[in-house]
């Protein structure tokens, strides 16, 4: 119930931000608070956007391909024909890496970050 929800919200975002630039722009500048068992968390040095909570849906929605699709297209949607929504994807870094999965593992490669942020995957030793 609760990934079919997040599919129709996702769907929504996606369709409100289509070929839109005023909510394309709004959906940039909005920032989200950050939640701790439904209490927001006092706001840090970095603020989140909707860009940034959309984009870490697809790296949290790896059960439900479907919303990581429906993530994919509606940040398409949202930078399509936005120069400014584009440079703020292209300037955010990752936090922290993809953790260790069965899938990863299967394939014998691991993920890290370096120092910068930058994300970049490694062979698995044969040991670990």
């Amino acid at each position: 119930q609760d990934q079919q929800s997040a599919v129709i919200l996702v769907r929504l975002l996606g369709n409100v931000v289509y070929r839109c630039r005023q909510n394309q722009d709004l959906f940039r500048v909005t920032q989200i608070p950050l939640m701790d068992n439904r209490v927001p968390v006092a706001p840090t040095a970095t603020t989140r956007t909707g860009l940034h909570v959309l984009l870490s849906a697809t790296s949290l929605a790896t059960a439900c391909f479907t919303l990581r699709e429906w993530c994919i297209v509606a940040i398409r949607n949202a930078v399509e024909d936005n120069d400014a929504n584009a440079e703020a994807v292209r300037m955010l870094e990752a936090n922290e890496a993809l953790s260790d999965t069965p899938e990863l593992r299967n394939l014998g490669v691991k993920i890290g970050l370096d120092a910068k942020g930058k994300v970049h995957v490694q062979r698995r030793d044969s040991t670990t």
